[in-house]
């Protein structure tokens, strides 16, 4: 009895968790960001003010991207992207063109540095990957509208997708590490 692990109230699901394979995790990850696109939807005020929501695909693409370059997710960003497109009135391509970018530079970002998924990176890297993100969403915004779109908006949003990514960046971990390239040395 002395050797038994302490269970917590969640150590059911994260044990079921650890034993998903990358399919169940990359359904429950696209249903998760589903759920937040549906929810944003709604009018989202509170005591009179606007709340600010966070770009969940944008966290579904740097955490996909940490296991590699996959396919499948590509495809989900993309229909994600064009979601994004439909609900904020934008041109058609440019959230799945950005989600993608994003999902591109997670996974160079991880195979050149994360090799043992190290704290640091995992702290540093997204808020790179945020920025550049959110400067993609601030100049393609800007040239759509044909005028430099305030920034104030965008730097909100940044700051509460950084936080939603703190509280669910698990969930998007696919759970694969990544090898060396075929043909490398290393």
């Amino acid at each position: 009895m002395a050797n038994r692990q302490k269970q917590g109230p969640f150590s059911g699901i994260s044990r079921l968790w650890h034993e998903a394979g990358p399919t169940s995790r990359l359904i429950v990850g696209t249903l998760i960001v589903a759920l937040i696109g549906i929810v944003g939807l709604t009018p989202k005020t509170l005591f009179s003010q606007e709340l600010i929501w966070p770009y969940a695909a944008l966290v579904a693409a740097i955490g996909w991207g940490r296991s590699g370059v996959a396919f499948r997710p590509m495809v989900i960003l993309v229909i994600l992207g064009v979601a994004q497109d439909v609900s904020a009135y934008a041109p058609l391509g440019c959230f799945g063109f950005i989600n993608l970018s994003v999902f591109g530079m997670s996974a160079a970002l991880s195979r050149a540095f994360d090799r043992e998924r190290a704290p640091i990176i995992t702290m540093l890297a997204p808020i790179l990957l945020y920025s550049a993100a959110f400067g993609l969403v601030w100049l393609l915004a800007s040239f759509a509208s044909g005028h430099m779109v305030q920034l104030s908006p965008l730097v909100g949003a940044f700051v509460v997708t950084y936080i939603m990514h703190m509280l669910v960046a698990p969930v998007f971990d696919l759970g694969r590490r990544i090898t060396p390239m075929t043909g490398s040395m290393v």
